[in-house]
């Protein structure tokens, strides 16, 4: 999640917007519980919809709610969990505290805890130097992704082990290698 996204989240404004929040363990067999209660949320959402809309109505928002339940990763979850759906969205995000479990229908999608965490944790860039290639990668929190694209993984071509370095010439092979 970034700051874009969550503006993008906040900006729209229709009714309904589907928020529906939990909390979720990060080991196992914690998590297992964690199926259970999204599946409670789930069907709460669902009961909620179908009193207040007819059936076509609430149809399509229901389908989009299943479809991205779906793709819930309960294994790499962290402390918490925030799902929005509506008629243009279906977004999950993993946060890193415990939030409280609730089931949200208004106009515009409940983004507070979305705020506390990007408030509460910034993003940093590690860059692993190395004669193999030179990675970096984002970070937050405890999460780190590798960074690939036109520019990154840097692959080191300068000269080969059996050459001297430029400006040493007494100097064949460093007394000291990683790889050895």
């Amino acid at each position: 999640m970034n700051r874009n996204e969550l503006l993008e989240l906040q900006s729209i404004k229709e009714y309904p917007s589907l928020s529906i929040l939990s909390p979720t363990h990060r080991t196992f067999p914690e998590n297992q519980q964690d199926i259970i209660r999204i599946k409670n949320l789930i069907k709460e959402a669902k009961n909620r919809l179908q009193k207040e809309f007819s059936k076509v109505e609430s149809e399509d928002l229901i389908k989009k709610l299943e479809d991205i339940t779906g793709d819930i990763d309960y294994k790499n979850a962290l402390d918490g969990l925030a799902i929005f759906v509506n008629k243009q969205v279906s977004k999950i995000f993993y946060l890193p505290f415990i939030v409280l479990e609730r089931v949200i229908i208004d106009e515009t999608f409940a983004t507070r805890d979305l705020v506390f965490a990007i408030n509460r944790s910034p993003r940093y860039w590690v860059l692993a130097l190395s004669e193999k290639p030179t990675r970096l990668f984002e970070g937050f929190r405890d999460t780190l992704n590798e960074i690939k694209n036109d520019d990154f993984p840097v692959v080191y071509e300068g000269p080969a082990e059996s050459e001297s370095p430029p400006g040493g010439k007494d100097i064949k092979n460093p007394k000291y290698r990683a790889d050895q």
